[in-house]
């Protein structure tokens, strides 16, 4: 970084500029001060800014709606929920899906909702999943439901990606083989242009192509 710095008058102002603009405490001891040091060099840190607010700035009251694709389908309103202990795919999305290979299995879970009810599942089933550039194979349970989602990513694929996400931004972030990618949240708007795809939202409006 020193020979960088010597280097680069514009990597050097940037520096200055974060200096300037920095403020800690006069009576910081040298080990806190040591830890501010450590994150500006941490790697593999992610988070988020103000510079990465919606256009509505913070007054949005939104959940954080993704989009994905699961082989020839475009999956819409995926919800992204760090409350949930389960991945959970509505039978009634599933059905809609032209699937070649994913088979339901089995499962003897009891879904356990706020309001104290339980729920059993359909079964399982283990899906590949386009979310930005990258390819996962998450496991969702089946559920005869009829939710305002398509389908819901909770906590097993979040931290097995190690996703940060932000409802305050309406986007998440991961990173793969050392690159950030960054998923915006679905706008509040209409399909206008579908091409040889099979497009899937919920219940309430499903566009579909073929």
């Amino acid at each position: 970084m020193l020979s960088l710095l010597m280097s680069s008058e514009a990597h050097r102002a940037a520096l200055l500029k974060l200096l300037n603009t920095a403020h800690v405490n006069q009576d910081i001891t040298v080990d806190q001060f040591d830890g501010v040091c450590n994150n500006i060099t941490a790697s593999r840190c992610l988070g988020f800014t103000d510079a990465g607010l919606p256009t509505e700035g913070p007054s949005h009251n939104k959940t954080l709606h993704i989009s994905m694709k699961c082989q020839d389908n475009t999956i819409a309103r995926v919800l992204v929920d760090t409350c949930s202990s389960l991945n959970v795919r509505p039978k009634s999305t599933l059905t809609k899906l032209a699937l070649d290979g994913p088979v339901l299995k089995q499962s003897d879970l009891i879904v356990k909702a706020f309001d104290g009810s339980q729920r059993g599942v359909v079964g399982e089933i283990e899906l590949p999943m386009f979310i930005g550039p990258h390819l996962f194979h998450i496991s969702f349970q089946v559920m005869d439901i009829n939710p305002s989602y398509s389908c819901l990513l909770g906590r097993p694929w979040i931290h097995a990606a190690g996703v940060v996400t932000s409802t305050l931004h309406q986007k998440l972030k991961f990173i793969v083989k050392d690159k950030l990618v960054i998923v915006s949240g679905d706008e509040d708007t209409l399909v206008f242009h579908l091409g040889s795809f099979r497009y899937v939202e919920t219940d309430t409006g499903t566009l579909e192509t073929s």
